[in-house]
């Protein structure tokens, strides 16, 4: 069984892409589990303090769960009351942007999915950089890897899957590399809200990152595969020096 879970919320055309592609690729039920809205840039968070609404959306050929939450939430209420059974993998997205370098820090799309592997299970979060195009290139090439993962039975570990905007047939070769520092860079901007009262409005450019990372490759057209980890361990040589001096 798999899991499926976003950021962009229920109705978000990456998530029911990537419903359909791991239908058809047979991979066994696909249980839909997403915020009842969009709620990108949520990370890890979650929900304190009330309850959780749920709602069943069964729909011609999609059947799924929506919840007033966070893509956090959406992992955290599946497991514990939703799925009938654990399941063999958990995958998030297709999320519509890129999340390489410096953004999988705010991502929901990767917040869900290192969840998944705080609790045990192996998790793919799967985003699509911004262009021209739909979805169901980078829903296949997300449901072959979820295919992979799942014929490996690998244990907690999350593979984070980065693909180009456009065809299939545009895109350069895959490349295994390491998360870096490069995509969004995050700043403020002075703007007025609907009301005319000023404020500060997030905004982002995008910088690719160093040669050999995952915003540097998908820059230049490549599908971008890196592993990713809960531990946030330093050096502990670092620590033990301090401690010394």
């Amino acid at each position: 069984m798999i899991l499926l879970v976003n950021d962009d919320g229920i109705d978000a055309p990456g998530l029911r892409a990537l419903y359909a592609a791991l239908r058809t690729a047979g991979l066994g039920p696909v249980l839909a589990v997403a915020p009842a809205q969009e709620r990108s840039g949520q990370s890890h968070a979650i929900t304190i303090g009330r309850p959780l609404r749920v709602e069943a959306r069964h729909e011609p050929g999609f059947f799924g769960f929506a919840i007033d939450g966070t893509p956090a939430d959406c992992v955290k209420v599946a497991l514990d009351g939703l799925c009938a059974r654990a399941p063999d993998l958990v995958v998030s997205g297709v999320n519509d942007g890129p999340n390489a370098g410096r953004s999988i820090f705010y991502s929901g799309t990767l917040g869900a999915a290192m969840e998944a592997v705080v609790l045990g299970h192996p998790a793919l979060a799967v985003s699509r950089a911004r262009g021209e195009g739909g979805f169901a290139p980078a829903a296949a090439a997300a449901a072959g890897w979820a295919g992979r993962l799942l014929a490996t039975r690998t244990g907690p570990m999350l593979v984070n899957l980065n693909l180009p905007a456009g065809p299939a047939g545009a895109w350069r070769d895959t490349r295994v590399c390491r998360h870096g520092l490069g995509g969004f860079r995050e700043g403020y901007v002075a703007a007025r809200d609907r009301d005319g009262r000023p404020g500060w409005l997030l905004n982002g450019t995008w910088q690719p990152g160093a040669a050999g990372d995952d915003a540097a490759l998908l820059s230049e057209g490549h599908p971008t595969v890196t592993l990713l980890r809960p531990d946030l361990n330093g050096d502990q040589g670092i620590l033990t020096a301090l401690a010394e001096a």
